[in-house]
């Protein structure tokens, strides 16, 4: 492609022509309304003054008797407002979007002294002359998708972003104080799911402890932050593997509720784990992120999270939430009893075995680095051990206690430890009172040293 925009040139010269017939004139004349109108630069004012003059130069071509000289004049007036050399030479970008992103990027791309237009203006009929398209919203918000052309010139941004870290920002953000914590003077990490994230605040153990514990995170993705995070700590003492009851029979990538998560740990673990039809996923990422790194600065995508977040996420309950048995309706209970009727339900046997061998590689990996391994199961409520599974836990009871024996782990097990339930955010969750309380326990134990089997 040339530096011009040979199909509205080639509109002005025809609209110019006294040789033209009247209806392609006019036709064209449309064209090149819909085309400026689109053009970001050109104010309010100016856009006021080119209506005027295509309405007359409508006019003069409605006429039965056309005075070329008018239209020349207008077709110069016409020239000046479009500013053929500033709008019409250099790179052309259609921001595809009508919020927070799309007003960003125009903003962005401005910067970098590209000539912006506005998805809702543009002709289709000039689609292929533009250098970028970056689709800044959900594409069925947007349009002229089908109209697009040759995918590469065409970012995804807002699917991107959904992928790097809009799914779950919570996951993004935990990986992200991860690496800003990297280096020396790092002592132990934390791993699990949503009951150690809400049991463990890191904050609060006298040793520099970095949490990558997440909700709905399994042992796969426990092991590979784990591993991740490793390579950078160079002063790395122990680690707290916390579990949940259910743990060993619990896969993300194969949860119908939670696989999109693997998504947000896809470009750090580089895997989908097994996940069905991650393939075209997959290369959505990889597609994308190579052509954004092409016309963005390194930094410059990561920095819109906190506006993204605040843009499409809700804020999380409080942690100082207080569970009350006594308080629960009916409905609550048979909710609450739902929930954990559904987490006990994992009859599959292949999970079972695949998380065995999970944690076994964990520890093993640990002994081999020197590093003290803690296998931890947070306190839970009366009401939860009630109503949950109790084989489950007795068959995670007894893999912990194998790998203890096997490769000199220690096992912090709280199931049994009754705190109160002002301790507790919900039927099995820690809040920020009953965290004190167990950070006090660790603190007892990473003073002490080894812990009872």
């Amino acid at each position: 492609m040339g530096e011009k925009f040979t199909g509205l040139e080639e509109s002005l010269k025809l609209v110019s022509d006294a040789g033209t017939r009247k209806d392609v004139r006019i036709r064209e004349l449309g064209m090149i309304e819909d085309y400026a109108d689109g053009l970001v630069n050109l104010t309010v004012e100016g856009k006021a003054k080119l209506k005027a003059v295509i309405d007359a130069f409508k006019f003069e071509l409605f006429d039965g008797d056309i005075n070329e000289e008018c239209i020349g004049g207008y077709y110069r007036i016409l020239l000046k407002l479009i500013n053929m050399e500033g709008n019409l030479k250099g790179k052309k970008c259609i921001i595809y979007g009508n919020n927070w992103l799309s007003a960003e990027i125009e903003r962005k791309m401005a910067s970098k002294n590209y000539h912006v237009f506005n998805w809702r203006n543009v002709n289709p009929d000039y689609m292929d002359e533009y250098d970028l398209h970056i689709l800044c919203d959900e594409p069925l918000k947007v349009y002229g998708i089908a109209a697009l052309p040759d995918k590469d010139k065409v970012i995804k941004l807002w699917d991107y972003l959904k992928y790097k870290f809009g799914v779950f920002p919570a996951v993004y953000r935990t990986i992200t104080d991860m690496e800003e914590a990297a280096g020396s003077g790092v002592k132990g990490i934390i791993t699990g799911g949503r009951n150690t994230v809400y049991a463990i605040h890191s904050s609060l153990l006298h040793k520099k402890t970095v949490s990558v514990a997440n909700r709905s995170q399994d042992i796969f993705y426990d092991f590979k932050l784990f591993c991740h995070a490793y390579e950078s700590m160079p002063d790395l003492e122990y680690v707290i593997v916390g579990l949940a009851p259910y743990s060993l029979r619990y896969d993300t990538s194969k949860s119908n509720a939670e696989w999109r998560r693997c998504l947000v740990y896809y470009p750090v673990v580089e895997t989908m784990h097994n996940c069905n039809g991650a393939d075209q996923l997959i290369e959505l990422y990889k597609t994308e992120y190579f052509k954004i790194k092409n016309y963005f600065e390194s930094g410059y995508v990561e920095s819109l999270y906190d506006l993204y977040v605040s843009s499409e996420t809700k804020t999380e309950e409080a942690e100082s939430c207080v569970f009350d048995d006594s308080a629960m309706t009916q409905e609550v209970t048979e909710h609450n009893i739902r929930e954990i009727n559904a987490l006990y339900n994992r009859p599959h046997t292949e999970i079972l075995l695949q998380n065995k061998v999970l944690l076994q590689e964990y520890a093993h990996f640990c002994q081999m680095k020197g590093i003290r391994v803690i296998f931890f199961i947070p306190p839970y409520t009366k009401w939860y051990k009630e109503h949950m599974k109790k084989s489950y836990y007795e068959e995670l009871v007894s893999t912990v206690k194998m790998l203890c024996e096997k490769y000199g782990a220690e096992f912090i097990d709280m199931m049994n430890v009754s705190l109160p339930d002002r301790c507790f955010r919900d039927y099995a969750s820690i809040n920020d009172i009953g965290a004190i309380k167990v950070a006090s326990y660790i603190n007892e134990v990473l003073e002490k040293g080894k812990v009872e089997k």
